[in-house]
């Protein structure tokens, strides 16, 4: 009996694991898109760094003609990507692959876009009642979670060890994506100029990880969670900087990219 309803989730999850990518990976683009471009304001200095965040970039999907409307359309597709993300936990992915450590890679993303799912429920519905300028900092999850460690037992070492395994992410990406193109794998074509466009928009969601593990062991060092930075104040630390600009403006210009490459994947992916 057990083994048959496996079975069934498994014939389920093959038919429905393309439908839900597309439509996940056209809600993944849509947001890196707004973001970059959000990004590319900052840098212009045409807005604060607290607007430049996931978050708001749903908001900003909401301030467009029709906006309530794309919120909701955006809102399922977030569903759908998380829904993928835990089908590929469950069954693995016959392209990306099906070994135990890819299925814990695919449980984070499912739980991290689980996440974004949420604050896009809860955005969307404070829109319908009428709510609505909302947008918060993205180093304010980052804060709480770096707070909420340090109340834990060995709490400034989970820290540590958080922003040790952020730039062990982010040296991952760049590895896999950046030099070595493994999300060419995933695409029923070889065309150079998505290469280029994936490996751009790694690079810049690359470093952004990077400076926010360097801010979360920054916080540690510190035992301040106010130091735990996520894209809003990763950025806002580029353009401190003296030489900071010219990155602030590539990573700006990456995470515009990647939400491009991420809309060719959701037509070109190869199918599941």
């Amino acid at each position: 009996m057990t083994t048959g309803i496996a079975a069934t989730g498994e014939q389920a999850a093959r038919r429905w694991r393309d439908p839900l990518a597309r439509a996940g990976l056209t809600a993944k683009g849509v947001i890196y898109g707004v973001l970059g471009l959000l990004a590319i304001q900052f840098a212009r200095g045409k807005i604060a760094s607290d607007e430049v965040s996931q978050q708001g970039a749903i908001e900003k999907v909401a301030e467009q003609p029709f906006g309530k409307f794309l919120l909701v359309a955006l809102t399922v597709g977030l569903v759908c990507l998380t829904v993928w993300h835990a089908i590929q936990a469950a069954f693995g992915d016959p392209i990306e692959g099906e070994e135990s450590a890819d299925r814990v890679k695919y449980a984070g993303k499912a739980v991290l876009y689980a996440a974004l799912t949420f604050t896009a429920i809860k955005i969307t519905a404070d829109n319908w009642n009428g709510g609505g300028d909302q947008t918060t900092g993205g180093s304010e999850t980052n804060q709480q979670a770096a707070e909420t460690l340090f109340d834990l037992p060995a709490g400034t070492l989970l820290v540590v060890v958080l922003g040790l395994a952020l730039l062990g992410v982010a040296g991952y990406q760049i590895y896999k994506y950046v030099v070595n193109c493994d999300h060419m794998d995933r695409l029923a074509s070889n065309n150079e100029t998505l290469k280029t466009l994936g490996r751009v928009g790694y690079a810049a969601r690359a470093v952004v990880v990077a400076l926010s593990g360097v801010f979360f062991i920054v916080a540690a060092a510190q035992h301040d969670p106010n130091n735990a930075k996520g894209i809003s104040g990763s950025l806002q630390a580029l353009a401190d900087r003296t030489g900071g600009r010219l990155v602030l403006w590539l990573v700006a210009v990456g995470l515009f990219l990647f939400g491009v490459f991420c809309l060719a994947e959701a037509k070109l992916r190869r199918r599941s």
